[in-house]
């Protein structure tokens, strides 16, 4: 809910006369109350910011409150926001020159002056609770897939979601012989993460059509000025028929790559409007098109 701003509560002219203030942003509510509440439990979990933080980190304080930190490109500034029920509290940490900082991040930098000021706003005020968790449902969940753990999961984790937005599904990805099958979406991903017991091929399943995984039609790709075009590309990433050993993919500029399991590529990010084939070798028409826009 936005309310109204109050920062000049009164004005006056040269002959005394009270000047009328304009009441510059009407109050109103733009985020339904249940999805925010879910939103605001999501940053309070302290266990969420462990694998980022550290168990121990700026944003751990006596009361639960939900915060967000963020770091600007190249470190020019960093900020973190946050709030309880009672106090709404928000820092930003640069240089007013704007320099960049040295590797100064919103968690090292505005982090602990955020928390030394929310703790001071809350001195003497017994927090209440952020969120009624009784108004969501729970589930446990694999953390890998997101579905719900299976008894082949080797662990899980309760989660919360809106009613009626849990998983439905069990866990496909941990099998019953140990290996994970993490599927052809994910299959490049799950290499580049070295994990070894990964048994899926770049295939597609039973029902599953060839096609293009990255980039999706109506993807778009921004080109950063500041980097180096050679740093910056469009990844490739396509579902292949069963049994594909190789496959072709065609450029609207004429060009012809192969591709080989696991069918991934990478392709200049050439400003436009791109259009991308994938054909089988000898084919008559393409297995797949797909159309993406670099700007």
């Amino acid at each position: 809910v936005v309310g109204p701003l109050r920062e000049v509560r009164a004005a006056f002219g040269p002959d005394g006369k009270a000047l009328r203030i304009p009441q510059e942003l009407e109050e109103h509510r733009f985020l339904a109350a249940r999805p925010v509440e879910l939103l605001t439990d999501v940053l309070a979990d302290e266990a969420a910011r462990a694998p980022a933080f550290g168990l121990d980190n700026a944003l751990r304080l006596p009361f639960r409150v939900a915060a967000k930190t963020g770091t600007s490109r190249a470190h020019v500034d960093n900020w973190a926001a946050g709030f309880t029920r009672e106090r709404t509290v928000a820092v930003w940490v640069g240089n007013f020159d704007g320099t960049p900082m040295r590797g100064v991040s919103g968690i090292t930098g505005a982090g602990p002056v955020f928390a030394r000021v929310m703790s001071l706003a809350m001195r003497g005020i017994r927090a209440a609770p952020l969120v009624d968790r009784g108004h969501f449902e729970s589930a446990e969940i694999c953390p890998l897939s997101g579905e719900r753990a299976s008894p082949n999961c080797p662990g899980a984790m309760k989660e919360v979601y809106l009613p009626g937005t849990a998983p439905r599904h069990e866990c496909k990805m941990h099998r019953s012989d140990g290996a994970l099958d993490v599927g052809p979406a994910y299959l490049a991903w799950a290499q580049a993460e070295g994990l070894t017991s990964t048994s899926v091929s770049a295939e597609g399943g039973p029902g599953m059509e060839p096609g293009f995984i990255l980039p999706a039609n109506g993807d778009e790709f921004l080109v950063e000025p500041e980097l180096p075009e050679s740093a910056q590309a469009v990844p490739v990433r396509v579902m292949a028929p069963r049994g594909a050993k190789l496959l072709e993919l065609r450029t609207d500029d004429g060009r012809r790559i192969e591709l080989r399991p696991p069918f991934v590529t990478r392709l200049p990010a050439v400003e436009g409007e791109r259009r991308l084939e994938l054909w089988a070798p000898g084919g008559s028409e393409p297995l797949a098109v797909t159309r993406y826009r670099v700007r």
